[in-house]
């Protein structure tokens, strides 16, 4: 198999122009044979960024494999560029009617080699399974995760590629889906004496620039099992600005539900969608600062966001993500209408 490793930014854009849509075709393909369903097809415009564009702070690097000058295998790594710089975050993919002949472990195999000239010697990786697909071997081997909550089947043909590659199994997640109405009409909750909850679509105000900075950088040490996956990230209003204007070049518009107590920040939830793909919401950070858990603000971060969403936006059904521990979120999202649509494992491997 031919290999070619694309740094982003290390081509022209007439030379990515001249792959990308036999990269989306194989993408599609991929993301097809999955069974996720085409809410989770690539776009174009993010396969263009990951090839094309890297940030101050994040870049990508792509590895594409070929035989009779097709593409039969594909790999991405994400690169964090302030903060854990010895991490990577990477994912493989093979054509599913080559699956079995060595070309995920020959991919992967170069990619590990790149990524530990370059120092990237952590490596975090993830797989996602249907809800059919785990519940029809439960009583099959499973591997239950580190964390201590939930497991995976190890003959899925992820979970043993992982395995054999020498991942660990880190933790579980539900992917779940809810139609945003569903939770706009919930009662609102009743916020405790001096809490308060703004929202907005699109960039951050420029007085809330440093609010969500800490909120971004309390996401990397405060949520479930976020000391395995790297260190705690510097954030700051520059560093909010610049995800910001990323998300305006991407036309990704977001939804942000912001909690305070007096001016002191409580939590925050976000809900992102695409100009192209306008009905679909993605959920991204959500979080309550530890010193403020315990008075109901997840759940009323969440209704008031999907509120704002049935107001300003077409988004007609969301999609979140949570680690099985966090049995509170997961009771927060059953009440606003949400089922298991994926489970995700979440994998870590520290290279020689």
């Amino acid at each position: 198999m031919e290999i070619t490793h694309i740094p982003a930014g290390s081509r022209s854009e007439e030379e990515i122009e001249g792959i990308l849509a036999e990269v989306l075709d194989f993408d599609t393909l991929i993301n097809r044979a999955s069974g996720l369903g085409t809410d989770f097809d690539p776009r174009a415009d993010e396969i263009r960024r990951e090839l094309l564009s890297p940030t101050q702070y994040l870049s990508n690097q792509t590895w594409i494999g070929r035989l009779g000058g097709a593409i039969v295998a594909k790999g991405i790594a994400y690169l964090a560029l302030q903060d854990n710089l010895d991490v990577a975050d990477v994912w493989c993919s093979v054509h599913p009617e080559l699956r079995g002949q060595g070309l995920g472990s020959e991919l992967l195999a170069e990619m590990e080699t790149n990524l530990a000239a370059q120092g990237r010697t952590q490596l975090t990786s993830y797989c996602e399974i249907p809800p059919s697909v785990r519940d029809a071997d439960l009583r099959g081997a499973h591997l239950a995760a580190d964390s201590g909550a939930g497991s995976l089947p190890v003959n899925q043909p992820d979970v043993a590629f992982l395995i054999r590659h020498g991942f660990a199994f880190k933790q579980l997640e539900r992917c779940s889906v809810a139609n945003s109405a569903t939770a706009a009409r919930l009662p609102a909750v009743e916020l405790g004496a001096g809490y308060t909850i703004e929202t907005w679509v699109g960039p951050t105000p420029e007085h809330r620039l440093d609010a969500v900075a800490l909120l971004h950088q309390r996401m990397s040490t405060d949520t479930p099992g976020a000391e395995e996956f790297g260190e705690e990230e510097a954030w700051d209003a520059a560093r909010v600005r610049a995800l910001d204007a990323k998300r305006t070049t991407d036309r990704e518009v977001v939804s942000t539900a912001l909690a305070l107590k007096g001016e002191a920040v409580a939590g925050f939830t976000e809900v992102a969608h695409f100009d192209e793909r306008p009905e679909v919401g993605w959920q991204g950070s959500t979080l309550v600062t530890r010193e403020h858990r315990g008075h109901g603000l997840g759940a009323a971060l969440k209704i008031a966001n999907h509120v704002a969403l049935g107001e300003r936006t077409g988004v007609e059904r969301i999609y979140t993500w949570n680690a099985v521990e966090n049995s509170w979120m997961l009771l927060i999202n059953d009440r606003a209408g949400f089922a298991t649509w994926a489970w995700v494992g979440l994998w870590k491997k520290r290279l020689a």
